[in-house]
C-alpha cells in the first residue's frame, strides 16, 4: 500500500532512523508503518527487521513501495537480536523503535528531535503514552495511572504537557520501581552517538529492554515530556502487565549499576526490596527454588541487613507447609 508523504512545516538537518523489529506481526505492522510515514517530520530511514516470521509480514511491508523502508529478514533469534540488527543498519543521527500494533501521534518524531537538539549532552528523550486494550479497543490510561510505582517527575507535576530534564538517578529510580516490566522503548528516541556501542543482551530475555534503556540513561541527560505522544497495545484481556510477576532479567540488569555507580547507591534499598518481592511472588506460585535463588541475590548488595532479615522471615512464612516445618 502506498502512503502519501507527510506535509512538514520544516526540515531538520538531523536525520532519524526508526527500527521496527517484528515476529509474525503481519496483521498489525501496517499500523506502525503508517504512523511512521504520517509523521510531521519526515523519517529518513525505516528499518523493518523480520525475525524469521512465518506469516505475511514480507508481503505487507513490500506493498508499501517506499524507498525509505528497508526490509531485513533474518533467522528467528528473538527480538533482542532483531533489534541489534536494526542498530547495526541505522544511519540516522537519532534512533528510535516502534513495534507492530503500536502507534505514534503525528508529532512524536518532531517533538523528540526538538528535545534532543536542545543540548548535545542529552542521550535520550521520551514521552508519556496511553495503553490500548487489544481486545476491546478501549484506552486504559497513561503509564502513571496504570503503574502507581512510576512517579510522575516532580518538576512536571504542575505543568501538563511540559518537558524537563531528569537526573540519571531519578530515571534509574523509575526503572527500579517498575523493574518487573520492560522499558517502553517505543516512546524513547536516542542520540545515536550516545548508544554507538550499546547493544541488547539476548540472555536477559524481557530484561533486555530495561538494560538497554538504563545504560543509555547513564550516557547523558534524559528529557521527559508528559505529553501523550503514543498508543501502546496491551495483550488481549489484560488491563496492564501483572506487576506481581517480576521479569527477573530486568532486576539482574539493574543490579550491576547500583553496585558500581556511587550516585545510585541510595537505590540499593529499593532494589533489595524488589528482589524480595520477586522471590515472594515465585514462592507463592510454587517455584520455591527460584524464589530462594532470587532472595540469595540480595546479598550482592552491601548493608540493609535488617531488610534482608525481615525478607527471610517473609519467605519462611511463604514456604509450603511441608517445607516450613
Amino acid at each position: 500500500m502506498a502512503t502519501p508523504e507527510p506535509t512538514s512545516t520544516r526540515r531538520s538537518p538531523a536525520s532519524i532512523s526508526v527500527i521496527v523489529p517484528s515476529y509474525n506481526g503481519g496483521q498489525r505492522i501496517a499500523e506502525a508503518l503508517d504512523s511512521i510515514l504520517e509523521q510531521t517530520l519526515p523519517i529518513e530511514q525505516i528499518i523493518v527487521v523480520d525475525d524469521g516470521s512465518s506469516d505475511d509480514t514480507a508481503n505487507v511491508v513490500g506493498g508499501y513501495k517506499n524507498r525509505r523502508i528497508q526490509y531485513l529478514r533474518r533467522p528467528h533469534e528473538g527480538m533482542a537480536s532483531a533489534s541489534n540488527a536494526g542498530l547495526d543498519a541505522a544511519r540516522g543521527d537519532f534512533v528510535t523503535f516502534l513495534y507492530a500494533g503500536d502507534r505514534w501521534s503525528p508529532s512524536f518524531a518532531e517533538r523528540m528531535q526538538d528535545y534532543l537538539a536542545e543540548d548535545p549532552g542529552i542521550a535520550c528523550a521520551f514521552s508519556n503514552f496511553v495503553h490500548l486494550d487489544d481486545s476491546t479497543g478501549k484506552m486504559l490510561g497513561d503509564q502513571f495511572q496504570l503503574y502507581p510505582e512510576i512517579k510522575r517527575p516532580v518538576l512536571l507535576k504542575d505543568a501538563p504537557n511540559a518537558h524537563g530534564r531528569i537526573p540519571k538517578e531519578r530515571a534509574f529510580g523509575a526503572l527500579v520501581s517498575c523493574s518487573d516490566i520492560p522499558a517502553y522503548l517505543q516512546v524513547m528516541m536516542f542520540r545515536r552517538s550516545a548508544i554507538e556501542n550499546l547493544r541488547f543482551e539476548p540472555a536477559l530475555g524481557q530484561g533486555a529492554d530495561t538494560s538497554f534503556a538504563l545504560q543509555a540513561f547513564m550516557r547523558g541527560m534524559v528529557v521527559f515530556t508528559d505529553e501523550v505522544l503514543a498508543i501502546v497495545r496491551q495483550p488481549s484481556g489484560q488491563a496492564a502487565p501483572d506487576l506481581a510477576v517480576p521479569k527477573l532479567g530486568g532486576l539482574k540488569a539493574l543490579a550491576p549499576h547500583v553496585t558500581r555507580d556511587r550516585d545510585l547507591a541510595p537505590y540499593q534499598e529499593r532494589l533489595i526490596k524488589a528482589h524480595i518481592d520477586a522471590a515472594l511472588s515465585l514462592m507463592k506460585r510454587g517455584q520455591v527454588r527460584a524464589g530462594l535463588r532470587t532472595y540469595k541475590d540480595t546479598f550482592q548488595f552491601p548493608g540493609s541487613g535488617l531488610r534482608k532479615f525481615k525478607g527471610s522471615l517473609r519467605l519462611f512464612a511463604a514456604l509450603p507447609q511441608g517445607l516450613a516445618k
